[in-house]
């Protein structure tokens, strides 16, 4: 006589799949939101703005990186007062892994330092910038934000680094001939399919006003022209203090909490992290790595 384990009576299969345990729901890859910081000449204060940012988000929980991919020419290690052993020609050697180049900052933010002096950096090819989009979407599984301070100009080097990010914070001074290059950064923006929110920080301003009419001069040649709109993320002054700033000194956010300096790097705070938040809420978006990888068959 046939037992009940050996007959599949109507009904039995059903059953089983019914009283079998279904898989555990695999969780939503929740990525960091990227933010790279942008000019369109040197000199501007991009990485001094990464630094004091990337402090003070991390002030208010937020688990963040930099990533200096000014190749050849980085200097976020010495802002942050940090000597790491390992840097990006490491890592674009195939000597290190992300996990190894990355290093703590005596300030909180974690830091992939780049490398200075090094003009094999400012000749990356293909090869070396998928490497570059891997380890980025490596570090985006461990951060709540990564903020990339990329080389100033066009070259599609820094251009692919600054359209991985979903947003872009385009540092510039009121001057003509930063202004002029920041709005080829801009008009080079513009002409993608996937295009990044792009934020305007005004840094050395001698008062607020001007550092809302650089915005307004700016914002209205960037939509006629280029039908880019750009939204303004806040103003810095002009002070001696920074300029005067030596080695081995704490950022301006923490060795001067109380200038005014510090007071508006503040408010850009809460305003990127408005942004970055914002982000967080979108479902569905496409991680760092297929980004960058875009921009790469472009290229």
């Amino acid at each position: 006589m046939e037992s009940d384990l050996d007959v599949d009576r109507p009904g039995r299969g059903f059953l089983r799949r019914l009283l079998r345990r279904a898989p555990p729901e695999q969780p939503c890859r929740k990525e960091a939101i990227v933010v790279a910081f942008a000019s369109g000449k040197g000199g501007t204060g991009k990485s001094f703005l990464t630094t004091n940012l990337a402090i003070g988000l991390h002030q208010r929980g937020l688990r963040v990186a930099v990533v200096d991919c000014d190749f050849g020419l980085a200097n976020a290690h010495l802002l942050f007062g940090a000597n790491p052993r390992f840097s990006m020609q490491h890592l674009l050697g195939g000597q290190r892994t992300i996990h190894e180049v990355l290093a703590p900052t005596p300030y909180g933010p974690s830091l992939v330092a780049g490398g200075s002096g090094i003009s094999s950096l400012a000749e990356l090819g293909a090869k070396h910038m998928q490497m570059l989009a891997r380890a980025l979407s490596q570090l985006a599984d461990r951060f709540d934000v990564l903020l990339i301070d990329c080389a100033a100009g066009l070259a599609p080097q820094s251009m692919i680094t600054v359209l991985a990010a979903q947003h872009v914070v385009m540092v510039t001074n009121p001057e003509i001939a930063a202004l002029t290059d920041a709005y080829a950064v801009i008009k080079c923006l513009s002409r993608q399919i996937e295009r990044p929110s792009v934020q305007l920080a005004v840094n050395r301003v001698t008062n607020a006003q001007l550092g809302r009419a650089t915005y307004d001069r700016l914002s209205e040649v960037s939509r006629r022209f280029a039908s880019l709109p750009i939204h303004y993320l806040g103003a810095v002054p002009e002070d001696p203090a920074v300029s005067h700033r030596r080695l081995g000194q704490a950022p301006m956010l923490l060795g001067m909490p109380e200038c005014e300096t510090s007071r508006a790097l503040r408010g850009l705070v809460g305003a990127l992290e408005a942004k970055i938040l914002e982000t967080r809420a979108i479902p569905g978006a496409r991680g760092v790595e297929a980004r960058m990888l875009t921009q790469i068959r472009r290229w």
